[in-house]
C-alpha cells in the first residue's frame, strides 16, 4: 500500500468513526411534564404540542390582553416581574413558553419558523381569549421575531408591538445548514447536554446577557427548564430549521411599534434597532443606559414605565 492509499484509508476511517461514534452515547428524549411548575400555570394542547403559559389576571372583559414571548434559552419566567407589574396596572397578561423551551413540548417535528410560531401563538390566543380579543404583543430577542410575525399575520388584532432587543433575523444560517447533517447534530446534542447546560456555563452566558454576574436563583430559573429531557434534540432541530420573515413584511405594519434596547447589549447590539428603524419609520425607540441584553430582568424599574406608557399611548390610537 503506497502513502496515498494509506492516507485515504486513515481519513476515511476517521470520517467513518466520527459519524458513528456519537451514536454510542445516549441523548435524552422528551418526557411528559412531571408537575405543573407554577400556581398560575396552564397547558394548552395545539396540534399535539403542549404549550405552557402563565396567566396573570382574569380573562373576562373587553380590554386588550398582553402576550409576553421570551428569547432563546429562556422561558416565561424571564418576564415574571414585568407580568406582575402590568397586572398591578390593570392588564391581564399571558407569558408563554415557546415550543422547545420552558415547560412546553420538545417535539423534534415542530416547525420553528417565525411564521409558524406566530400561527401557534395566535391559536393559543384564540383558546385563551377568543377570536375577537385584541392584544399587545411583547417579544424579547428571538421572541421579537415571533410577535412581529403575529402582527404581520393578523394586524387588526394587534394594538401594539414591543420589541425588547428584538432578534428579527436568523443569525445562525451556517450552523443551521451544518446541523442538518445527522452526525453533526448528534455531536451538538451531546455537547449541549453534557457540557453547556450546566450551572457554570449557564452562569457565564447570563453574565454576558445581564452585563453583570448572575445570582444563583437567576441561574436556577434558566437551568431547570433547560435540563428537562429532550431539550438538546429540540434546540438542534430549531437551529437547523429556523426561518425568518423578510423585513419587507414589517413595512406594511401601521400599529404602534416600539423597541427597547440596552446600550451595552453585545448579543443583539443597538445597530439592529437602527436596521429595524429603516424598515419601520414610525418605530419608537427607547434606550436604557448601562443595560445589556435582558433589561426586563436587570433594569425593571426603568423598562416597566417605558412599556406601560407605550401601551397606554397605543390604546389612545384605537379609541
Amino acid at each position: 500500500m503506497n502513502r496515498l492509499h494509506l492516507m485515504i484509508l486513515i481519513v476515511s476511517t476517521m470520517l467513518f468513526t466520527s459519524c458513528l461514534l456519537p451514536y454510542a452515547f445516549s441523548v435524552s428524549v422528551e418526557e411528559p411534564l412531571p408537575v405543573i411548575p407554577y400556581a398560575n400555570s396552564h397547558i394548552e394542547t395545539i396540534q399535539e404540542i403542549d404549550l405552557h403559559y402563565q396567566l396573570y389576571g382574569p380573562i373576562s372583559g373587553d380590554d386588550p390582553l398582553v402576550l409576553l414571548v421570551h428569547g432563546l434559552g429562556a422561558s416565561s419566567t424571564s418576564f415574571s416581574s414585568t407580568a406582575e407589574f402590568l397586572q398591578e396596572h390593570g392588564y391581564t397578561v399571558v407569558a408563554v413558553d415557546l415550543p422547545g423551551f420552558g415547560y412546553s413540548s420538545r417535539s423534534t417535528k415542530f416547525d420553528h419558523s417565525q411564521e409558524n410560531r406566530a400561527r401557534f401563538l395566535w391559536s393559543l390566543a384564540d383558546e385563551i381569549g377568543g377570536t375577537d380579543r385584541v392584544w399587545h404583543v411583547v417579544g424579547h430577542s428571538m421572541g421579537g421575531g415571533a410577535v412581529a410575525a403575529m402582527a404581520v399575520l393578523d394586524p387588526d388584532r394587534v394594538v401594539s408591538v414591543m420589541l425588547i432587543a428584538g432578534a428579527l433575523e436568523d443569525e445562525n444560517r451556517i450552523a443551521g445548514h451544518l446541523l442538518r447533517f445527522p452526525s453533526i447534530a448528534r455531536w451538538t446534542q451531546l455537547f449541549l447536554e453534557r457540557s453547556l447546560v450546566t450551572e457554570e456555563e449557564v452562569a457565564k452566558i447570563l453574565e454576558t446577557a445581564y452585563g453583570r454576574p448572575a445570582e444563583s436563583h437567576e441561574v436556577s430559573s434558566y437551568l431547570k427548564p433547560l435540563q428537562l429531557p429532550g431539550t438538546a434534540r429540540s434546540l438542534t432541530r430549531m437551529v437547523s430549521r429556523a426561518k425568518s420573515m423578510p423585513f419587507s413584511f414589517l413595512e406594511e405594519l401601521s400599529m404602534p411599534i416600539g423597541a427597547i434596547w440596552g446600550d451595552e447589549d453585545t448579543i443583539v447590539p443597538m445597530e439592529k434597532a437602527y436596521e429595524i428603524h429603516e424598515h419601520i419609520n414610525h418605530l419608537m425607540l427607547y434606550t436604557i443606559e448601562g443595560a445589556a441584553h435582558i433589561p426586563m430582568e436587570t433594569h425593571p424599574t426603568v423598562i416597566h414605565p417605558m412599556l406601560l406608557d407605550f401601551m397606554q399611548y397605543a390604546e389612545t390610537r384605537v379609541q
